[in-house]
């Protein structure tokens, strides 16, 4: 087999909507669009192709999407549906290679060096993962496929890809792709960047590939490097294929704004449950805590600790947090609710160090996770947590743009729950 790389990027294709299409056949080739929320303020977070066709396109909000096209199928996002859909798409590929690097929750890179001799077997393998989505998964569900010699490349191919197609990029064909294409058709570079091209009369992304590297890097600097390289194929980054995390947390904002003490607490354990999932699901235990929260006419209180025991379980994560925000939850309304776990290590599973109350916890905990991984999210959940979705706080699901979240002017690494 041959060494040269070959990545693979696939995109699905209108995902959130597709897969509502797909759960119910009634609304197939009709406009859909999955909201936020469902008021007249929530914002259309996912269009289907068909919603596209009449100007309904995601950031939209409801009440203009109605106005745009009053049949138009609104349906309230339904995050465990998109994960459980994605989580078979992602099983799928791993048949063909371990190098998986999950960009989003609806793309990822496939590393197929070594497993296939050249571009044309690495698109016989694309066209039967599509096929293998469609057949196993969802006979609606389509993606767009990039093949290329690096992972930029790749998801550029894709990217530029008709929907359901797949587009290769070699070194013989790469400049002739490149010919006439705006620079904000390249993945990375918008408006700002591009009126920086634009200064050195760069246009175009195959004038780009040709211009002095030299003269670019006195203008741009090494930013100016990063650029020329990726379109001209030069690999910078490769795949990141499930590094170690060095924080691990999420964040909420609240469609409903109170004081009261089981809706907040509810909230918060749902963020507890999240990120001791993850941090479990991983092997990991965690000696640092942060929690941020913003509130309605006052200012953001936040803050971190180190700890010397181990915090692996949701009760530990709830109670350590919870203790040190309930003085002025009580007070001020919470706007936002946001928690990380740092300094994290390879759990030490001796529970017999424990005793019988930290033990018992931890065992719920894992007994707990076996059951959502099996069954889906929230099969089994903590007591706060059975009426939450009623209480106007209903789960979010978070896309790769929310990773570095800003909370009041301080950025912090997290994962958003809210879109």
């Amino acid at each position: 087999m041959s060494t040269k790389k070959i990545i693979l990027h696939f995109d699905m294709n209108s995902y959130f909507a597709s897969v509502e299409q797909q759960a119910n056949p009634f609304w197939r080739g009709k406009p859909v669009g999955v909201c936020s929320t469902m008021s007249n303020r929530g914002c259309i977070i996912a269009s289907s192709k068909e919603a596209k066709k009449v100007g309904i396109k995601t950031g939209c909000r409801v009440n203009e999407a109605l106005q745009l096209y009053k049949d138009v199928i609104l349906v309230e996002v339904d995050p465990p549906k998109y994960r459980s859909t994605t989580q078979a798409i992602f099983s799928l590929c791993a048949e063909y290679t371990e190098e998986i690097e999950a960009y989003s929750i609806d793309e990822a890179f496939l590393d197929l060096t070594g497993m296939v001799s050249s571009f044309d077997q690495a698109q016989v393998i694309g066209r039967e993962i599509q096929e293998r989505i469609k057949k196993e998964i969802g006979e609606w569900l389509g993606c767009s496929m990039g093949i290329a010699p690096t992972r930029w490349l790749a998801k550029f191919a894709s990217d530029t890809a008709p929907k359901g197609g797949i587009v290769l990029l070699t070194k013989e064909n790469l400049y002739k792709y490149l010919d006439g294409r705006d620079v904000q058709e390249a993945w990375g570079i918008a408006g700002a960047m591009a009126g920086r091209l634009a200064e050195c009369r760069i246009y175009t992304l195959d004038q780009l590939a040709r211009y002095p590297v030299q003269n670019l890097m006195s203008v741009m600097g090494k930013q100016g490097y990063y650029l020329w390289a990726n379109v001209n194929g030069i690999e910078l980054a490769g795949l990141e294929v499930k590094r170690p995390p060095k924080t691990i947390g999420h964040s909420h904002v609240l469609k409903r704004r109170c004081t009261d003490v089981k809706f907040n607490q509810s909230v918060l354990m749902r963020l507890a449950e999240r990120t001791g999932r993850r941090l479990r699901e991983q092997g990991l235990e965690a000696h640092g805590i942060y929690w941020g929260v913003q509130f309605d006419g006052h200012e953001p209180f936040q803050g971190s600790k180190k700890v010397h025991l181990p915090i692996v379980t949701t009760n530990q994560i709830f109670r350590f947090v919870w203790e040190r925000i309930a003085p002025m939850a009580k007070i001020y309304k919470p706007g936002q609710l946001a928690l990380a776990l740092f300094h994290l290590r390879p759990r030490v599973n001796q529970l017999a160090l424990f005793n019988g109350k930290k033990r018992m916890s931890r065992e719920l905990s894992q007994a707990m996770d076996e059951l959502n991984n099996r069954y889906g999210e929230e099969t089994i959940v903590q007591g706060p947590l059975l009426k939450l979705h009623e209480m106007h706080a209903p789960d979010r699901i978070g896309f790769r743009k929310t990773m570095e979240a800003e909370f009041s002017g301080v950025s912090n690494q997290y994962v958003s729950d809210e879109n």
